[in-house]
């Protein structure tokens, strides 16, 4: 009986270990991208003098936006509270937000702060499964707007080909895997079909999340209206975003199409959420 046991948890104690020995994974991965780009694709010292050159009225434009756009963020997870029945202040959601970016930059991914909200609301409510599945829903409403702009502006820009693939075709794909999902997620029956599918295959072992996941969005299926202005919220934080990095531009001489920036800026979103390196 106890060799069964200690049999059982061989694969989760060899499953920590491992990511135990690669928490430095992340960091190195971080480092030498850091120095392909500050020592092989770019020249530093010319960076130095263009940053020390740049008009510090579009910074400080761009810094007030960006707030704008947080506190618009904050205000969409407070509407995402009441269909998990959780209650909070919007002064402590802002609060939450704030902290929640700062550790995204230093945290795996552009998700790793996430977490940090989830913690901070949990501790807040007492309600750490709800309090999850509202920040969850928060990136997953952002994550719509922030592929229907690239789609739109894809399609609307330049043709430009990356891997012999067109930028409106990735952006398609990437949006189809997003519609996939979030049906299954939201339709009962889509949901049963693609588990008796996952069930044949070697990803059987995700049910059970899986399941969780299914359970915990139900009550947001009762509140369409609620969703609704959520993502109009993520409209506006996506435009907000947009425009930061085109004032960042302008702070630094540059000019670029909205068009572009459109294109390019949720891709860099996209691409952040990947978890190999640091945001």
């Amino acid at each position: 009986m106890t060799q069964s046991a200690a049999q059982r948890s061989e694969p989760n104690a060899g499953l920590q270990a491992t990511r135990a020995s690669g928490w430095w994974l992340r960091p190195l991965v971080s480092l030498i991208l850091y120095i392909l780009i500050f020592y092989y694709w770019v020249d530093l010292r010319t960076t130095i003098a263009l940053l020390r050159s740049s008009d510090l009225r579009f910074v400080l434009l761009g810094v007030l936006l960006y707030c704008v756009g947080q506190l618009a963020s904050a205000y969409r997870w407070l509407l995402l509270l009441k269909p998990v029945q959780l209650t909070s202040t919007y002064a402590r959601l802002a609060a939450f937000y704030f902290i929640g970016m700062f550790f995204s930059i230093f945290l795996p991914t552009i998700v790793g702060g996430d977490a940090v909200k989830a913690i901070l609301l949990a501790r807040e409510t007492g309600a750490p499964a709800r309090s999850t599945i509202s920040v969850f829903m928060d990136r997953n409403v952002g994550l719509f707007a922030l592929l229907a702009i690239a789609i739109v502006a894809a399609w609307s820009a330049p043709t430009i080909d990356r891997f012999r693939v067109s930028l409106f075709v990735l952006t398609c794909a990437a949006g189809v895997a997003y519609l996939v999902a979030n049906v299954m997620l939201m339709n009962a029956r889509a949901y049963g079909l693609a588990d008796r599918l996952i069930a044949l295959t070697p990803l059987a072992g995700i049910r059970h999340r899986a399941s969780s996941l299914y359970e915990a969005v139900v009550p947001y299926r009762r509140h369409l209206g609620t969703l609704a202005g959520a993502l109009a919220l993520s409209f506006l934080h996506q435009a907000v975003v947009i425009g930061v990095v085109f004032l960042n531009a302008r702070a630094l001489g540059q000019s670029f199409p909205i068009s572009a920036l459109a294109v390019f800026v949720p891709l860099v979103a996209l691409a952040g959420m990947v978890p190999f390196s640091m945001n």
